[in-house]
């Protein structure tokens, strides 16, 4: 596997991550050349993601919550934007969709065939592993229900654009799939390697990070984490992106076989089996009252 060298360039709205370079990751190979990555914060703690390929002839947008910051940022750059990549159907993430049809009529909309019905702009209809192009921008679409039963991921290079299946230390609530599900959703975004950076769709981390704290409290990566966090968001700098190598350090909900976690829900959540499903049903329902 090549180095990957990544640049990071923090300013008021956007981290930009600049990659080149070829890019191994397991299972799943692509190859990425001059990817950036503009992280666009919209509503009150929701991502949007502008995606530039090589050349920067045009970008992608992940999830537009709202329209104004992304032209914003888009004129800022003076690229057109050709196509939307929609992870799930909430409104606080295709919010912006209609706006940026009156800017770009020709736009395309991008998502999950099943989110058809809930997603009325959609213009392409992709299915569980289809491929995907934007301009230089190639990736494949995951399936991964549990949030929403047709929540979905988009694989781009080692980049991961995970919506609310998966969160800085944390998950999505189960609005309408199943514990089941969403174990295995998140072993599939897990299988995609360790290195594969997570750019996820709210700033949730901090309040993630003491939740873990509590229930696997003699980790001291999450201690260490949630410090760097706070530094962070002191500047307004976004904890996004995350990594699947730090998640499993960090984050409960990918760590359902560790002793502490199991201890601390036995005594606390009244857990009776070790059974992973069973244990992140109980973390998820803890978490879910926790402030």
């Amino acid at each position: 596997m090549k180095k990957i060298e990544v640049f990071i360039e923090w300013c008021l709205y956007c981290v930009t991550i600049k990659a080149s370079e070829e890019i191994a990751s397991t299972p799943h190979h692509f190859k990425v050349i001059a990817m950036e990555i503009i992280t666009i914060p919209c509503l009150y703690d929701n991502y949007s993601y502008l995606v530039f390929g090589a050349g920067r002839v045009d970008a992608a947008v992940v999830d537009p919550s709202e329209a104004w910051p992304v032209m914003r940022e888009l004129e800022r750059q003076q690229v057109p934007l050709a196509a939307v990549l929609c992870t799930h159907h909430h409104h606080d993430h295709i919010g912006g969709i209609d706006d940026l049809l009156d800017a770009y009529p020709r736009l395309r909309i991008i998502g999950f065939k099943e989110d058809g019905g809930r997603i009325p702009q959609l213009t392409e209809f992709l299915d569980d592993g289809d491929s995907f192009e934007v301009g230089a921008i190639s990736g494949k679409m995951f399936h991964t229900p549990g949030h929403t039963s047709a929540s979905v991921v988009f694989h781009i290079g080692n980049k991961l654009f995970v919506g609310d299946t998966l969160f800085g230390a944390g998950c999505g609530r189960l609005f309408e799939g199943t514990a089941e599900q969403m174990v295995a959703s998140l072993a599939r975004i897990v299988s995609c390697g360790r290195g594969t950076e997570l750019y996820f769709g709210h700033e949730y981390t901090a309040l993630n990070l003491r939740f873990a704290a509590e229930v696997d409290a003699t980790n001291g990566t999450v201690r260490q984490r949630a410090m760097m966090v706070e530094e962070m968001r002191v500047g307004d700098t976004p904890s996004a992106p995350s990594s699947i190598e730090l998640e499993l350090e960090t984050n409960p909900f990918l760590r359902a076989t560790e002793p502490a976690i199991i201890a601390y829900l036995e005594k606390h959540a009244g857990l009776k089996s070790h059974d992973p499903v069973a244990v992140f049903a109980a973390l998820r329902e803890l978490r879910n009252h926790f402030e």
